[in-house]
């Protein structure tokens, strides 16, 4: 397979008697596991690639993957760490890996809109969100990160653009 792999999480056990599988997705890959029409699996000791039908939260995140429509056929997807694509996870970067929103610390941010907003003084990591926390004339304001709001990085002039929320610096 010429596609690289990025590990971002693994089966549990099964749910229910249609086939679904409770799943464990890393924070920082949750984003695009859930815009992913595709997931990894190794069977056999080869990747093989399972197409999500369905993908939802009841406590635990359950997955249905397509033509897996029993818990007996889902059994045997239990204890699997789950793959995406190298090209399906945003904000790659090729030598070092998945860039994480948490090393963002000290680049300068600027909207596609207005330029330079200011530098990013933290990243605050909450449950499935980041806000960088920026200073802006004179004060501090948080700016949620999202890989959908990404419009460019530059990691040798230590910039990202981003795609800001209509009136987010006017609060």
């Amino acid at each position: 397979m010429s596609d690289k792999l990025v590990s971002v999480g693994f089966t549990k056990k099964t749910h229910g008697a249609q086939g679904e599988l409770r799943i464990t997705v890393k924070d920082e890959y949750f984003d695009d596991f859930a815009n992913s029409d595709v997931v990894f699996m190794n069977v056999q000791g080869k990747p093989l690639p399972f197409f999500i039908e369905n993908l939802r939260d009841a406590g635990d995140i359950l997955l249905k993957i397509e033509d897996v429509d029993s818990s007996t056929e889902a059994k045997q997807l239990t204890s699997k760490e789950l793959f995406l694509r190298e090209q399906d996870i945003k904000l790659f970067k090729e030598e070092t890996g998945v860039v994480t929103f948490e090393s963002l610390t000290g680049y300068d941010l600027h909207d596609e809109q207005l330029g330079y907003v200011g530098k990013i003084v933290d990243v605050e990591v909450l449950p499935h969100q980041y806000l960088a926390i920026v200073s802006y004339k004179e004060s501090e304001i948080f700016v949620p990160l999202h890989a959908n709001l990404v419009v460019s990085l530059d990691d040798k002039k230590q910039t990202i653009v981003l795609r800001l929320p209509d009136g987010l610096l006017d609060l």
